[in-house]
């Protein structure tokens, strides 16, 4: 079953038409010998290019990287190399997407549920089992519906723990931001723990831009919030770590008096080490003092080791005379 509010970006039956007909325009029988084609640095490049394309479209990993005669990325062939690889990695995506909705469709015939609006009805019926409405949810998840998204919003509201964190792994794997304002009405309101924490993952992992004021709110408020609640708004800072108002919410919580907290603002800090471009001096200043934070979540989350990582990426990056 095939989810009727949700278009495909990639049409895997016409994509694979395309990569029989990027074989016959190289010459090639299939795929082995259209990878072997690629490797020849023998061959004209119009061939190994049109090689490269079917090696993307039908290949199980695309075009290889250790060709001869591919040094320069912006070469003809350093191009269609990368368009292969994309288009490799295009089709894997759509291909599981497409395993895990007919997965889910089977799940639904096992629930006995006939349709979608049958697995809502379930998902939202509180005399149902727990894990009935658990069940349900993940097949709504499973088919990416998103007229579905409101109702498991509903339902994670109630704030049951096992089942607010099987609706928001289904809001977050359906990505819809649709409805994500009455996420974040759940967490500013007085709702069961297990709903307001879930609320916070899923627009985390939605990367809801919209939700910083509440993230760095939530993360601050060291009186009215658990620590994990704190230690999550706090990571989740790190979708909009170009934002000055992110960094300099993360250079206080880098001296939170929670440890989790702490640890959590460096992963944050940690996404912009990802670009060409250095710390603010303010953010950096309150890193190195965090050099000589003794403190550690666990043997493998220590707050000192992970500053000095991120000094040092951003240190490497600021040196190199190419950025």
């Amino acid at each position: 079953m095939r989810n009727p509010a949700k278009k495909s970006h990639w049409n895997i039956a016409r994509r694979q038409a395309q990569g029989e007909r990027f074989l016959r325009m190289a010459g090639v029988a299939d795929v082995a010998a259209a990878r072997a084609l690629w490797k020849d640095p023998s061959t004209d490049i119009r061939r190994r290019c049109l090689a490269a394309r079917a090696n993307g479209l039908l290949g199980k990993h695309g075009p290889s990287w250790l060709a001869e005669g591919v040094e320069d990325d912006d070469s003809p062939l350093g191009r269609v190399r990368r368009h292969g690889t994309r288009d490799a990695q295009r089709r894997r995506d759509a291909e599981g997407r497409m395993r895990e909705e007919e997965e889910a469709a089977g799940k639904m015939r096992q629930l006995g549920a006939g349709s979608v609006a049958d697995a809502i009805r379930i998902v939202r019926d509180r005399s149902e089992s727990p894990e009935r409405r658990e069940a349900a949810a993940a097949v709504l998840g499973g088919l990416r519906y998103r007229d579905a998204v409101s109702p498991l919003i509903e339902v994670l509201s109630e704030g049951q723990e096992k089942l607010s964190s099987m609706c928001k792994w289904a809001i977050a794997t359906i990505g819809s931001r649709r409805h994500a304002r009455k996420l974040m009405d759940i967490v500013r309101g007085d709702y069961p723990l297990p709903a307001r924490q879930q609320a916070i993952h899923a627009p985390w992992q939605l990367r809801e831009l919209r939700a910083e004021p509440l993230f760095i709110q939530a993360s601050a408020a060291l009186d009215t919030e658990e620590e994990y609640t704190r230690d999550m708004a706090t990571e989740a800072l790190g979708n909009t770590w170009q934002r000055l108002r992110t960094q300099r919410a993360l250079a206080a919580r880098l001296f939170d008096p929670s440890i989790p907290v702490r640890y959590a603002a460096l992963c944050a800090c940690s996404m912009m080490c990802a670009q060409p471009y250095a710390f603010p001096d303010f953010l950096r200043r309150a890193l190195v003092a965090k050099l000589a934070d003794p403190a550690k979540v666990d043997d493998n989350r220590v707050i000192a080791e992970l500053a000095a990582r991120l000094l040092g990426r951003a240190c490497e990056r600021r040196s190199d005379p190419g950025e």
